[in-house]
């Protein structure tokens, strides 16, 4: 006697659950970036890392290290609103990062996060950004990274 029958169930069901779960993966990425889960906007960090790589010839340890620099920057909630992450929910890639600054300085990289200046004016200057688009420049105040 078989007191715990399970059924086994064809190929068919694990499709539709396959599909299930991309579906509901790719509904995921295409919420607002204040709506994704921390798990999943740090699968969208590691993307950007990918795609600005190339801009600053970063080495595997580079990505590595500015990956949790990124890491610790979501968990301190500096990238949480959608005034600092512009996120493209089209392609469900990050577009850039207000506020943060990544330069190559002879052969050693530096980034961080360049910090609201006080002004009695109230214009809004131009903040620089790293984006995964080429055009951007970049500012020479750089806080140094720490390896």
């Amino acid at each position: 006697m078989d007191r715990h029958k399970t059924q086994k169930k064809g190929v068919e069901s694990n499709d539709t659950f396959k599909t299930l779960l991309e579906d509901s993966a790719k509904e995921a990425y295409s919420r607002p970036w204040h709506r994704i889960e921390r798990g999943l906007r740090l699968n969208r960090l590691r993307i950007f890392i990918e795609d600005i790589s190339e801009q600053f010839n970063m080495t595997k340890e580079e990505k590595e290290s500015f990956f949790i620099f990124l890491q610790k920057a979501l968990d301190k909630k500096l990238l949480n609103t959608l005034k600092v992450v512009q996120y493209d929910q089209d392609t469900q890639r990050i577009k850039l990062i207000r506020g943060l600054e990544i330069k190559r300085q002879q052969d050693i990289l530096k980034w961080g996060f360049v910090k609201k200046q006080k002004s009695d004016t109230r214009k809004k200057k131009k903040e620089d950004t790293v984006s995964t688009d080429a055009a951007d420049t970049y500012q020479t105040k750089i806080e140094e990274n720490k390896v």
